[in-house]
Order: structure tokens, then C-alpha cells, then sequence
């Protein structure tokens, strides 16, 4: 295993750790037939991990402002022949080393907003902070991870001040994007904010953020007919991040967490390219047709969404 591997795979091998057969999962929904992809989302769902790929590389969370936002070679072939540009990064945001970048697509008319996934011992220990803290004023009951909360808290107005600022410049639709941590990050800031604008919100292997009224919340906010946009989590057969936090006998003895609905579910295998008939869409909050449901966990699937979501060598 290279290095790269090792650094990448740190977080989901600690996840998978913690994973254990009996399931304390609440609210679970009978099996339903799945949905068919929408036509045109294939296409949006690849170039957004790419990304959230992009996430990882130096290049982007440390630029100054006015970069073209890159890979390394053969990781992002979409979003390489997009004019894609860094308005600014940030990196190692404490708490959590929240780490990322702000970008705009004039190609597609959209502002990006991309977190990285777990990398440092910062963000490791933001994954391991899963008691819950109660957000009432949100939602009546709502109860979401503590660690993810207050990284997203820690940054909020700083990235709210940028996104407004560079809207009023474009008024192009916002997307929010990112992987594991990153996407639980994402989501958070998608559906706890009041953007100027709907937004849409792109997760690749999110871990869970709260407790079921979070879940309800989240999805009637940012779910198939939400409010304040629309939110495509995406899942990979049996990654063990998406489910850990309610599938922990551990964790879910003290706290109770569930998965928001849509789930888009990958079915292909690691490194295979994926079709539109490689995804399955179900609807309804832990629903157990798709990852939830698996028996087994393999953490390599963690990291193959649309391609390798290592993105860069560099921290």
C-alpha cells in the first residue's frame, strides 16, 4: 500500500474499526423498488467529485485568490476542461483543520464550494467527536455530531461573508460539495445557513450528521422537494462511513443517528468506471435498500466515487 493509500484510507479504517454487526437503527423503511437515475445527473454527480478530489490538492486550499483549479494528471478530466477558477482557499481551520476552497465555474454558471475529507489528526479527531449537541433553534428536537457542528460553526460567517460577496457578483446558482468529512461539512453548511440563492449540495461517502428530526429536517430542507435546494448524497456498495455512526453498537447505545433521504447508491465495484445503471436512487430516511443496508464494510470503497478521491499526494 503506498503512502497516499495509507494517509487516505486513515479515517475509514478507524470508522471500520468501530463497525459492528447489530444494528441500533431506528425508523427503518420496508424495501422499495429503486429509482431510475434523472436524465443529465450522471454527468453533474461526476464533475462535482472531481471537485471534491480537488479538495486535496495544496494548489487549491492554498491559493491566493485567482488560480485555475487543478489535479494531478488524469484525476479531474472533467473539471480540467471547465474554466474553473479559485477565488480563495482555506486550510487547516481550527476546529478541525476544515480545509478547502471557493471557486467559480464560468463554464457551467456556478459558484463551487469544496471541502476535503479526512487527512490530518485534526480532522480524525472532528470525526471522533460524536456526541451529540442540541440545536433547538434550528429544529424543535434536532441533535447533531459535535465535532462536525462546531467545525462548520468555527468557519460559518467567514465562508458566508465570501459566498454572498462573490453572488453578488455573479448570481450564479451555489454548489456545496465534498467527501466524508467534507461532505458532512458541506451538508451542514447547505442546510444550516441562509444562502443567497437555493443551493445544491453534492456528498460522495458523508458520514451520518444527527439524529432522526436532523434527518427530517435536512431532507425537507435539502432532500427531493426541499426548500432551500436540493441535496444528492451519494453512497459506494459498502463503504463503512456512510453508516458507522448508527450501526456503532457503541455509539448508537448513548446516541441515535440517521441518514437523510435521497440516497444515490453506487453498485459498481472499486477503480470500474461508472454507469447510470450502476446507481440506484432510493427515497425515505434510513432506508436500508441501499449502503445502510450492507452487511459487510470495505473501506477501499471509501475512496472510489466516479474515480479516486485521493485527488493529490500533498496534505
Amino acid at each position: 500500500m503506498t503512502v497516499l493509500w495509507a494517509k487516505m484510507l486513515r479515517s475509514a479504517l478507524i470508522y471500520a474499526l468501530f463497525l459492528s454487526q447489530s444494528s441500533a437503527v431506528q425508523h427503518i423503511l420496508a424495501p422499495s423498488p429503486a429509482q431510475e437515475l434523472p436524465p443529465g445527473l450522471l454527468n453533474s454527480m461526476r464533475l462535482y467529485s472531481e471537485y471534491t478530489a480537488a479538495a486535496t490538492c495544496p494548489s487549491n486550499f492554498n491559493s491566493p485568490g485567482y488560480t485555475k483549479v487543478v489535479c494531478e494528471p488524469g484525476v479531474c478530466p472533467m473539471l480540467e476542461k471547465t474554466q474553473a477558477t479559485v477565488f480563495m482557499g482555506f486550510t487547516n481551520w481550527t476546529p478541525g483543520n476544515t480545509t478547502g476552497y471557493l471557486a467559480v465555474d464560468h463554464t457551467n454558471h456556478v459558484l463551487v464550494l469544496a471541502f476535503r475529507g479526512s487527512r490530518t489528526k485534526g480532522n480524525i479527531q472532528v470525526d471522533g467527536q460524536y456526541e451529540q449537541v442540541s440545536i433547538p433553534w434550528i429544529c424543535q428536537g434536532c441533535q447533531v455530531h459535535y465535532g462536525f457542528y462546531s467545525s462548520w460553526d468555527a468557519i460559518s460567517q467567514y465562508l458566508l461573508s465570501a459566498v454572498r460577496r462573490y453572488y453578488s457578483v455573479y448570481h450564479y446558482p451555489i454548489v456545496f460539495t465534498g467527501h466524508s468529512l467534507g461532505g458532512a461539512l458541506a451538508a451542514l453548511g447547505a442546510v444550516l445557513e441562509d444562502w443567497p440563492t437555493v443551493v445544491t449540495l453534492y456528498t460522495y461517502g458523508a458520514p451520518e450528521l444527527g439524529n432522526y428530526a436532523f434527518a427530517n429536517f435536512t431532507t425537507n430542507a435539502i432532500g427531493a422537494q426541499g426548500t432551500k435546494g436540493f441535496e444528492v448524497r451519494v453512497t459506494h456498495t459498502n463503504d463503512p462511513v456512510p453508516k458507522v455512526l448508527s450501526r456503532d453498537e457503541h455509539i448508537s447505545k448513548y446516541w441515535q443517528y440517521s441518514t437523510t433521504s435521497p440516497e444515490f447508491w453506487i453498485t459498481s465495484k472499486n477503480h470500474v468506471p461508472v454507469s447510470k445503471d450502476d446507481i440506484e436512487v432510493f427515497y425515505g430516511i434510513d432506508n436500508m435498500n441501499g449502503n445502510l443496508g450492507t452487511k459487510t464494510s470495505d473501506p477501499f470503497a471509501h475512496n472510489w466515487y466516479f474515480g479516486d478521491m485521493a485527488g493529490c499526494t500533498g496534505d
